[in-house]
């Protein structure tokens, strides 16, 4: 699909899937930054509560994917053209899922504290969530805000870096601090979602990247 082609949906003819990208990210940060409070939440009512909350932006995410393949499918585009434009908005789903897995990970392991690395890891999504938001909703103004998305998508690329070292020294930690199997197990399940985590939102913003190098 030519540039050309993929910013179509952004000029004023074809409106209608601009708002649903908007949407997702919305959602998504929402998500982010109640993981962040969960994380730091040692009350089961209010962890109970939190995970409520950030099924509530996963289920209202799926809900903008579902209305976004409707509009998709209603509007006439070359197979090609169609496979290329919801890459994006699979891309978004995928980040607020992986943030509800950690959710839930973080609820039914029951932790009794998390350290300060998972605490970091958490602030990085958290920070790039917000960055994700601040480039879907310049996409409309492509032309005048390359510069910025860039140095934003640069930003999530560094979050991603934070995030795979401190997975890397966390799993080499991990049996050396006298936790007992089971905790290891829990801890290694949790660090391990919260980098994949990272990881997708990565992937988004390597996608625009890519887009944005070509004007």
């Amino acid at each position: 699909m030519s540039l050309n082609g993929f910013f179509q949906f952004f000029v004023p003819k074809e409106k209608k899937f601009y708002p649903l990208y908007i949407q997702q990210a919305d959602y998504t940060n929402q998500a982010a930054k109640l993981l962040r409070k969960m994380i730091a939440e040692t009350d089961m009512t209010q962890l109970e509560q939190l995970k409520k909350d950030i099924k509530a932006s996963e289920t209202g995410g799926d809900e903008v994917l579902r209305i976004f393949y409707t509009q998709l499918f209603g509007t006439v585009l070359t197979p090609f053209e169609r496979d290329d434009v919801h890459e994006l908005a699979e891309m978004m789903d995928t980040f607020l899922d992986r943030i509800d897995d950690a959710a839930n990970i973080i609820l039914t392991r029951r932790f009794t504290d998390v350290d300060e690395d998972l605490t970091t890891m958490t602030d990085n999504i958290m920070f790039a969530a917000e960055s994700l938001v601040t480039i879907i909703h310049n996409l409309e103004f492509m032309n005048g805000k390359a510069r910025e998305i860039m140095r934003l998508c640069q930003e999530i690329k560094s979050y991603e870096h934070d995030n795979d070292e401190l997975y890397g020294n966390y799993i080499s930690k991990l049996f050396s601090n006298g936790y007992s199997l089971t905790e290891i197990i829990k801890r290694k399940d949790l660090v391990q979602v919260l980098e994949n985590t990272t990881n997708s939102v990565k992937y988004i913003s390597d996608k625009i990247r890519s887009i944005i190098s070509k004007l």
